[in-house]
């Protein structure tokens, strides 16, 4: 878990966002998201530290992958919310499907983007 920049917020292992209040937390994927969750709970949303809540920002920013769940870490694509991971991107979706878990795209010039671009990583070996 590390600090966000912004109040209570800290990202996860799984690069997600969670915001910790009392005893309860709430979790997101992104950190729009998470801060719409937060208003709808009517609690604050607060930047703390400017340099480190611009760092977050991009750090968030820069892990979409125009699919559902899926995150990219240490060059690895992982499935949020379980074990799952691959090197491929194909091959982290054929696990998921066979697991029965949900495979969707978000961002379909992104999804695309990416699935080419992993394809190619794999093409020039």
């Amino acid at each position: 878990m590390k600090f966000s920049g912004f109040m209570n917020v800290y990202l996860l292992d799984d690069m997600s966002w969670e915001y910790q209040f009392a005893e309860k937390s709430l979790k997101a994927g992104t950190l729009k998201e998470l801060e719409v969750l937060v208003s709808l709970y009517g609690l604050k949303w607060n930047m703390l530290d400017e340099d480190l809540a611009r760092k977050s920002l991009k750090i968030d920013e820069n892990n979409k992958t125009g699919f559902f769940n899926v995150y990219k870490k240490d060059d690895m694509w992982h499935y949020r919310g379980s074990s799952l991971k691959s090197h491929s991107l194909e091959v982290l979706r054929k696990r998921v499907l066979e697991e029965g878990l949900v495979w969707r795209e978000t961002d379909t010039d992104l999804a695309y983007k990416n699935m080419k671009l992993d394809q190619r990583k794999f093409s020039q070996k």
